[in-house]
This record gives C-alpha cells, sequence and structure tokens, in this order.
C-alpha cells in the first residue's frame, strides 16, 4: 500500500483517492475464510489497479472469539481511544492529505470494527464495508451486543461489497438504500498462476514428495480443522475410497489440529494414494497448483472457496460438491463438473470421468484460467471497487469534513 498523496474535489469524484484501508481481524472467519489480513492485501492490489492510493491508518485488532463480555468492553473502549487519535491526527492535517474514503475489510460479529465509523463520520468521508458477515443467530449469544455493533456498521456504510450471495442477503436489511450493496466476485492476481511451468512445477513436487509422475495427480486443498473443512476431508475419503484401483495419487495441501483426523479420513483411498504435503505458504500454490492434473474438493457448507479459485487460476479443472462457494466459481461442464450434496458416488464419477480424459480435462483446465482472468481477476475486482467508491462519494460530496 502506497503513503497519502493527491487531492480531490466536491463536484466529481477524482480519479485518484486516497483510502484507510482496514481489517478489525487477522483471523480466518465465515466471511474471510484465509483471514481479514489476506483480503486486505488483495483490495489493496486492486484499489492500485484503479489508480488509488490505500494505506493502512491502524494496527487495532478486535478479533474476540471467545464470548468474553469483559474483553469486549476493554477492547470498545481502546478502539473509542484509537478513533479519537487518528480523528485528531487527521484534522491536523491538510485537507488535500487527509483520507477521501474508509474501507474496512472483513467485518464479523467476532471482530466488529471499533475505529473506521467514528473517523468517518467525524471527518465527513465515505465508508465502505467488503467482505461482511451479518450472522443473525449469534444475538443468542455472548455476542450479541458486537453484532449489534456490526449492524451499526453496515447501516452507516455507504457502500457494502459482499463476496457471496449469502453474506448480501444477511446485510440488505441492514441497508438504507438498495443501491449500496454490490457484489464483488472472489478475485486474487492469476499473473503467478499462468507464469508457472507445469513440468518444472512437476519434477519438483515428484522430487520432494512420493508421487509417481506418471500418474494423474489430484489435488485437495484445505484447513484440517473441525467443522466444514473437516468434513470435506471425509466426504473426499468416503467418495475417493469408492474408486477401485484409482490411477492417480492425491495430492492433500493443509495443515491443523485436525490433521490427524483427516488422514484418518483419507486412509480409504488405499496406502501410498493419499500424500499428505503439509500447508504452503501463499508464494507456493502456484507451483502446487500447476504440478496436478485435477482439483477435487467438496466444499461441504462452504460460501467462499479461495483454494477452488486458485486451482482454476492455474488451468486446473475442479470436482466440487454443489454448495454455494464451489457453486458461485465453477462453470458446471464448462471448467469443472459440480456433484449433487451428500452424493459421494456422483462425486466418485466424476473424478473416475476427468481422469480417463485428459483431453477433456486440458480443455477445462483452460476455459476455467480464461475464466478467472475475466471474471476474479485484479481489473475486475478493481472496476467494482472503483463504482462503489464514487457511488458513495458522490452520495457524501455535499458534507464537509467535522
Amino acid at each position: 500500500m502506497r503513503g497519502v498523496a493527491g487531492g480531490s474535489t466536491a463536484r466529481a469524484p477524482p480519479a485518484e483517492m486516497r483510502i484507510a484501508l482496514y481489517t478489525p481481524s487477522d483471523r480466518a472467519g465465515s466471511a474471510t475464510p484465509r483471514g481479514g489480513r489476506h483480503l486486505l492485501g488483495l483490495v489493496a492490489r486492486a484499489l492500485e489497479v484503479a489508480g488509488h492510493q490505500a494505506f493502512l491508518p491502524s494496527d487495532f485488532r478486535s478479533d474476540e472469539d471467545a464470548g468474553d463480555r469483559r474483553r469486549q468492553g476493554a477492547l470498545e473502549r481502546k478502539g473509542a481511544r484509537s478513533a479519537v487519535r487518528l480523528v485528531k491526527t487527521y484534522r491536523d492535517l491538510p485537507t488535500t492529505a487527509r483520507p477521501e474514503a474508509w474501507l474496512t475489510c472483513g467485518l464479523h460479529h467476532t471482530a466488529p470494527d471499533l475505529i473506521g465509523p467514528a473517523v468517518a463520520e467525524a471527518l465527513g468521508i465515505p465508508y465502505l464495508l467488503v467482505g461482511v458477515s451479518y450472522e443473525r443467530a449469534a444475538a443468542r449469544g455472548a455476542h450479541a451486543g458486537w453484532l449489534i455493533l456490526a449492524g451499526r456498521a453496515i447501516a452507516h456504510a455507504g457502500a457494502v461489497l459482499s463476496l457471496t450471495a449469502e453474506d448480501e442477503e444477511g446485510a440488505r436489511p441492514l441497508v438504507a438504500h438498495p443501491a449500496r450493496l454490490h457484489r464483488l466476485a472472489p478475485f486474487l492476481d492469476p499473473a503467478p498462476y499462468g507464469a508457472t511451468g507445469r513440468d518444472a512445477a512437476r519434477r519438483a513436487l515428484a522430487a520432494e514428495l512420493p508421487l509417481d509422475p506418471a500418474r494423474p495427480w489430484l489435488l485437495a486443498a484445505g484447513p484440517m480443522v473441525p467443522g466444514p473443512a473437516l468434513a470435506s476431508w471425509r466426504v473426499l475419503g468416503r467418495a475417493l475410497g469408492l474408486i477401485a484401483a484409482p490411477p492417480w495419487q492425491l495430492v492433500a495441501v493443509g495443515d491443523g489440529a485436525a490433521r490427524a483426523l483427516v488422514a484418518e479420513a483419507l486412509a480409504p483411498i488405499g496406502p501410498g494414494r493419499a500424500v499428505l504435503a503439509g500447508a504452503r505458504a501463499a508464494d507456493a500454490l502456484p507451483a502446487v497448483c500447476a504440478a496436478c492434473d485435477i482439483h477435487v474438493w467438496p466444499a461441504y457448507d462452504e460460501t467462499l472457496c479461495w483454494a477452488v479459485l486458485e486451482a482454476q487460476a492455474a488451468g486446473l479443472p475442479v470436482v466440487a460438491g454443489d454448495w454455494p462457494g464451489a457453486g458461485a466459481i465453477v462453470a458446471p461442464g464448462e471448467t469443472g463438473i459440480v456433484t449433487p450434496r451428500h452424493d459421494d458416488v456422483a462425486f466418485a464419477g466424476a473424478v473416475v470421468e476427468l481422469t480417463a480424459n485428459e483431453e477433456e480435462r486440458r480443455a477445462m483446465g483452460a476455459r476455467a484460467a480464461a475464466r478467472v482472468r475475466e471474471r476474479h481477476g485484479l481489473e475486475s475486482a478493481a472496476a467494482t471497487l472503483d463504482r462503489a467508491l464514487h457511488a458513495a462519494l458522490s452520495e457524501t460530496a455535499g458534507k464537509a469534513p467535522g
């Protein structure tokens, strides 16, 4: 993210805006399964593509998963003090050096934004949200007060950009004007995935892991933790275990507290056919994807599937379950095969079909990579963010900073 520079006018939104880009959470959650910082980095890249300057206004985080009301109160007080300091700092700057908008990534009832709404209100600048989750069931638990704060932030926002249809529907009743709702398709930078050579990546992975280069390699990537992710690993083990004498090997990428349970779930596949590859750094994932042939992931109860998107960016066809996350980014019959939920036989059949037909899977993979570049790349995200920013700025153009 670059520093603050440039200027603005009240009549027309500027081509370049100075944006305070913030996340209240570094942890993974339903709205940001890779964590708020991951989404923050992606949004920063897209804003740069759109020609804007983004900077991090604060490293204050409000993560509180346990439902400890005393800690919640302490965080609220700390957030309020941080907001006051930021407002004073920005008011001491020339108008042309102040932020022109505040954008918060990854809002959730376990990590509400305790500073952004107050700063934006005091400065008279637009407040925007990317990646929101409003779970009404939390109103009955220890985070009820924080759900209210998250709801107030959504209601205050001049633009709410949701990454999934479910999150958009959750936020809709809180948004005063439907025009403030925007859909931001899940996105990434496809360049590293297209630039990785398959042959070199395959040789490197075969040298590291007990993999046979003569066999097709299936890739499954996901956290090895209790909950929906573990359920996906279990579905995968059951489905692939139905395939007699499979010609492929499975590369299982991920780690976590449930690693032993994942190994147990994959045992039915057979000895030597499932290789646990461990967790991989973000910059190593393109090479792992490029080395493999098919991405297989049931996506059980997932609404946002980054790994499926990454695999398609690398040119892999996908076999996935018909859950919202995969359904939003896989084109059935074109970039992969989407099988009915809870149908292990259908999932296994799709894997057999693609394994047996190299020409079909290569054609699907090429279409998948092209689709990601067109619909889920930085340029597409930049255009959506730019429209939302300009709409929000136009709405508040007549308000003077406080």
